[in-house]
């Protein structure tokens, strides 16, 4: 199966908090802020943590979330091999193998 990385990064953004820059302490700071604005008495460290990296540590903690295999569906399909009733069409994996190849190409 094929990840759209477009389709992946919204689904992962959406469930992204606003971008509002974090202070070392974990409160939000403001723009105003930051060392360039503030008078050199000022030593408080500003972390901003990118878009892309909170993207990255959702991904990580979704990824570690998930069942390795969804225990019920292969439960239920190897209870349909072994009945005999288990049908592969052989037609709809061909056409979305030709799919796939397709969005591929562009």
């Amino acid at each position: 199966m094929k990840i759209d990385s477009k389709v992946a990064t919204y689904e992962i953004a959406k469930h992204l908090p606003n971008k509002t820059p974090v202070a070392a302490e974990g409160k939000p700071s403001s723009p105003q802020a930051g060392p360039e604005k503030a008078g050199a008495s000022s030593k408080a460290a500003v972390v901003h943590i990118s878009h892309a990296s909170k993207e990255a540590q959702l991904a990580e903690k979704i990824i570690h979330e998930a069942p390795e295999t969804r225990d019920a569906k292969v439960a239920k399909i190897k209870a349909r091999i072994a009945a005999g009733d288990y049908k592969i069409d052989h037609e709809k994996i061909a056409s979305k193998m030709i799919e796939q190849d397709i969005e591929e190409l562009f």
